[in-house]
C-alpha cells in the first residue's frame, strides 16, 4: 500500500527537478555558446589574452591550454542528473539519509552558482547562476520542514 507523500516532501522534489532542468540549460548553453564562454575565462588568462591577440578566437579555441568546457559540462551535467534521479527515489521512499545528502548536493549547487557570478560569463549564465542558487536555498528549505522529517522517521 503506497503511502500519502507530504507536501513538502513533494516540493523538495519538484525544486530538485528545477535545479535539474536549469543545470541542462546551462549546459545546452555552455555548448552553444562555447566561444563567449572560452572568451571569458580568457579575461583572467594573461596567456590566453596573448595568444587570443595574436590570432583571435579561433587560434585561442584550438590551443590546449583551454579547458574542454562543453565535454566538462556534459559530464557534470549528466552525473548530477543521475544522482539526482536515484536520491529523489530514495528519499521518495521515506530514507532519512537522503535529506543530509540532499542538502549538502543544494550546498554545493548554490557554492558553485556563486562562483559563477563572479567568472565573466555571459549575462545568461549570471542569471542562471543566481537562479541555482535560489533554487538551492529553496530546495534545502523544504528539505528541513516538520513534515519532511515526519516522512522520513514513518518508514
Amino acid at each position: 500500500m503506497a503511502r500519502d507523500v507530504p507536501r513538502s516532501v513533494t516540493n523538495s522534489v519538484r525544486v530538485l527537478g528545477l535545479i535539474v532542468a536549469t543545470s541542462g540549460v546551462i549546459t545546452l548553453l555552455t555548448w552553444l555558446m562555447r566561444d563567449e564562454v572560452i572568451l571569458g575565462w580568457a579575461q583572467g588568462n594573461p596567456t590566453a589574452q596573448e595568444l587570443l591577440a595574436q590570432g583571435g578566437i579561433e587560434q585561442l579555441r584550438d590551443d590546449p591550454i583551454v579547458p574542454g568546457f562543453v565535454a566538462l559540462s556534459v559530464v557534470a551535467f549528466v552525473g548530477f542528473a543521475l544522482l539526482a534521479v536515484v536520491l529523489a527515489s530514495f528519499f521518495l521512499g521515506g530514507h532519512a539519509w537522503t535529506r543530509p545528502v540532499l542538502t549538502a548536493t543544494a550546498g554545493i549547487g548554490v557554492l558553485v552558482g556563486a562562483v559563477c557570478l563572479d567568472s565573466h560569463l555571459p549575462t545568461i549564465f549570471v542569471v542562471l547562476s543566481a537562479l541555482v542558487i535560489l533554487e538551492g536555498l529553496v530546495l534545502s528549505f523544504f528539505l528541513w520542514q516538520r513534515e519532511t522529517t515526519a516522512h522520513l522517521r514513518d518508514v
